[in-house]
């Protein structure tokens, strides 16, 4: 009796281990990265493991993918980023549905037209994901982000997700 009972305890801690490290790999995030065809550009939504507890950590392990780039297999599949690698946040904060990320310099480095809109749809889509979070607020070095590159793209200061369906430039 006492070895049978022994041998369910031991098989039960082993079905739990697998199960919290199944868990542990499943997709927690949705990422949108960037598809370059031959004259425009398209988000496209890519699931990854981010392991985030809060829309605060979320937010800094969201960017720092997004710069880090696609995996290999998302490379493979003609994705990738215009979000600039070196790009981290250095505060987040959610207040009244209001997640207010300031970024590192980085983030205005480089590109053109295309590719910082193409890196401030990927912030505003990707942001936007948890429930908790209505909309977004840009700054950069502690500053709101009003325009960014040399061709001046206007930045709205509070963005909202609109509509259902991804943007093409």
């Amino acid at each position: 009796m006492r070895v049978t009972a022994f041998v369910m305890l031991m098989v039960l801690v082993v079905l739990a281990v697998m199960t919290v490290r199944t868990l542990n790999r499943l997709p927690d995030a949705t990422l949108y990265l960037v598809r370059s065809e031959a004259t425009s550009f398209t988000l496209v939504p890519t699931q990854r493991r981010l392991g985030s507890r809060d829309t605060e950590s979320y937010a800094r392990l969201a960017v720092r993918a997004l710069a880090a780039g696609p995996t290999r297999e998302e490379r493979q599949a003609g994705l990738g980023s215009a979000v600039p690698d070196g790009t981290e946040v250095r505060s987040a904060s959610l207040r009244n549905g209001v997640l207010r990320v300031d970024l590192t310099g980085s983030f205005v480095a480089g590109g053109g037209s295309a590719s910082m809109r193409g890196r401030l749809e990927q912030l505003r889509w990707t942001l936007t994901q948890p429930s908790s979070v209505d909309a977004v607020e840009l700054l950069v070095e502690g500053e709101p982000l009003q325009v960014l590159g040399g061709e001046g793209l206007m930045v709205e200061p509070t963005w909202r997700r609109t509509g259902g369906e991804v943007p093409r430039w």
